[in-house]
Order: structure tokens, then sequence, then C-alpha cells
């Protein structure tokens, strides 16, 4: 049955179907929340949008906050919810552990409770996890801001191939037989878990992944990141707002965001970041360690100058992150060219027993029947990349 309007009647519903299909592996979404009631009823439409099928999904929320929202859980009528109440709040990497301590999927999938997550978050990333059987963790290390108070949409990243934000994991279960949060984490946690990025992985598409959105209520207040400028790692895009929100069914989600947001933040207190003194400490240490890093560098930096563009000022970070991008390009080249080298070396061959042919009175007809037939024996394999060399 469609939603009701304000008239009474009934809307005909415009979302996607769903495929239901017992094949399809079991996944247990998992969202931490504290202190979010605002953003509750949108995580909950976000959820319901979901194209995966429902019967094969089981949503984990574990709620450490003094407002708990067992209230609203309890009118969403999501039977596929688990709700764990926390009597006291703990980090954000305990929280994370205590979630995969109750997930029975198979692959979990992370959705906070402040952002927007597309109608094909959950299927993109199980097509994504299932057709790259060698990754044990997927994310989006490309990832994208809206800025409301400037009204811009700032690129974040990408910062590596093994790199993503929390907010972005999908991953098999087994992995958690090797990993596991730092229980004291109480923002950034994704260096520990993922084993300082060496954790085999692969990328998602960002737009079908996540769309952040800077805040009054922000764990990490994003504005900072703007203090700093652009830079090869957060830089202005021209993307917008309606390519991640993008279906009609879900303009009461894109109204939230874009008009109602700060005034129903400003109105709820609990959810004040000074609530939440253990991220506070946390931020205070790494701002502290980032200006000793800077400290001693005695001043040196590097300036990246590009044609047509004014140079730009590159931290110790900037420079880690290019280096690690170039890297995997010229990893990328590099099986790009081995390809190249085996074919040409089997199109020699191939020169090489038409040439005998020939030499041994076969007409040229026949000769190139030969070859073709030898080709055709040829081992394909279908899931060789096409081969792009940039000059």
């Amino acid at each position: 049955m469609g939603k009701k309007t304000k008239s009474g009647k009934a809307q005909k519903s415009t979302k996607p179907a769903v495929t239901f299909s017992d094949s399809k592996p079991f996944v247990s979404i998992c969202t931490p929340t504290f202190n979010r009631r605002p953003f509750i009823p949108i995580m909950l439409d976000c959820f319901r949008n979901q194209t995966y099928p429902k019967d094969r999904m089981e949503w984990i929320i574990v709620d450490d906050g003094t407002d708990k929202i067992v209230d609203l859980i309890n009118a969403s009528n999501i039977p596929q919810i688990k709700y764990i109440s926390l009597p006291k709040k703990i980090t954000l990497g305990e929280k994370r552990n205590v979630m995969h301590k109750h997930a029975k999927g198979s692959i979990i999938v992370y959705m906070d409770d402040d952002d927007y997550y597309p109608p094909e978050r959950v299927s993109h990333a199980v097509e994504t996890l299932l057709a790259n059987p060698n990754a044990m963790c997927v994310g989006s290390s490309e990832m994208y801001i809206y800025f409301k108070h400037i009204h811009k949409m700032y690129q974040s990243g990408p910062f590596g191939p093994n790199h993503a934000t929390a907010a972005t994991f999908a991953f098999r279960a087994e992995l958690l037989k090797s990993t596991q949060y730092e229980n004291g984490a109480a923002l950034a946690e994704e260096r520990a878990f993922l084993k300082n990025y060496t954790i085999p992985f692969a990328q998602l598409d960002p737009l079908k992944t996540i769309l952040v959105f800077s805040h009054e209520h922000n764990s990490f207040d994003k504005r900072k990141l703007l203090e700093y400028g652009e830079s090869p790692v957060l830089k202005q895009s021209e993307k917008s707002v309606d390519m991640f929100i993008r279906q009609p069914f879900e303009q009461s989600i894109r109204d939230f965001f874009m008009k109602d947001i700060d005034d129903l933040l400003l109105k709820y207190e609990p959810g004040d970041p000074k609530n939440k003194p253990d991220v506070l400490k946390q931020i205070k240490e790494i701002e502290q360690k980032r200006n000793e890093m800077a400290a001693s560098d005695n001043g040196a930096y590097l300036m990246l100058e590009q044609a047509g563009k004014e140079p730009v000022r590159l931290s110790q970070q900037d420079v880690l992150n290019i280096l690690q991008q170039q890297q995997q390009h010229i990893n990328n080249l590099t099986q790009g060219l081995q390809q190249l080298e085996a074919r040409n070396k089997e199109l020699e061959e191939q020169l090489k027993l038409m040439e005998m042919l020939v030499s041994a009175g076969t007409s040229d007809d026949s000769a190139t029947k030969a070859v073709v037939a030898a080709n055709n024996h040829r081992k394909v394999n279908k899931s060789d990349p096409e081969v792009f060399v940039e000059m």
C-alpha cells in the first residue's frame, strides 16, 4: 500500500521493485547511534528504500545515547531491526565491536545514523564483494561532502586503493576472525581495523554508496576541513545533491537535509557534540599531534605546481597520498604492459606458424585458416581488462 497524502488518498508508490531470492547472501546492516533523534526518521527511510531483498537482511542498531530511540524503533514497523540499548556511553570503536557480536550475516554493511545512503547502497556493496572474491572489504575512498552553509559540494579523496571511511564499509563476516576495532577509538577508527590499510580491498562507486552532509552535530566538525584550503584530496566538485538523492520518492529525505536540518538540530540539545567528551578529547589529541609534526618540519613544505592553476601547498599526508595513488597507477600500467607483452608473444608465434606453412608450400588461404584455428584453441580469459595507456 502506498503512502497517504495530506488529503488522505493513497499515493501510488514509485519505488523500484525488489527481487527476493534465497540465493543472495544474508546481510547484517550495522548502525551505531548516540543522541541522533532528528535523523532517525530519515535513517529508517534509507533502510526502507533499499533494493536488496528485505528477507535477506537484518538491521543491528546499537544505541548508547541518553535519549534512547526505542519509541521510534517500535513505531517503525521494520521487523528486520535488532535494537540493542546500552546503559552507558562507550567509544565508537567499542560500539562497532558490539554490533559485530550480534550480527548473523555472511556480509556486514555499515549505515551510519546521520548520512544519506542511496537505495542501491546494500546491493552495490554486495555485488562488488561478490565480483571481487579476493577482497575482504569494500568501501569508498572517494567521498562527497555537502556544506550547506556555503551551498557547495566537495570531493574528499581518494586516499588510496585500500582506504575508505568506516561509514562506507561492507565486508565479509570472516574478516572479523582476524581484526577488530580498538576499543579506545572514538573517531578515525578505520586504520587499525584495516591493519594500516593492508586488508585486501575493492572500491565502491561513491554515487551508489553515500553522501555526507556537514551539520552542527557532526562528531567532527567537517567545516574545519575547509580551513586548510583546497588540496589534491579535498577539492570543490561540480557534482550536485540531485546526483545522489535522485529518486522522486526520496523528496522528503532531500528536504530534511536541504531545508529542515538546521532548525531541528538547534532545538535538540542532547545531540550537541559537547555531550561526546571522548570524541572531543581525541580530536584535541589529533590536532596536537598534527601541530607537533608541522613544527618538526621547521616550516618546510612542498608546493604542487599545475599548469593553469594556482599552486597548492602540500602537507606530509598529501604527499603520502599522492605517492600511494601513483604507485597504484604504476601497478595498473605494469599489469597492462604484461598483458600486452603476452599478446604480442602469441601474435609472433602465429606469424612464425604462418611463415612455416607458406614455406612448406601451403597456400596463403590455407595458412591463414590454420592460424585462425590455432588461435581459436587459445584459452581466453574473459575477465581480462581492457588496457588503456595514458600518455
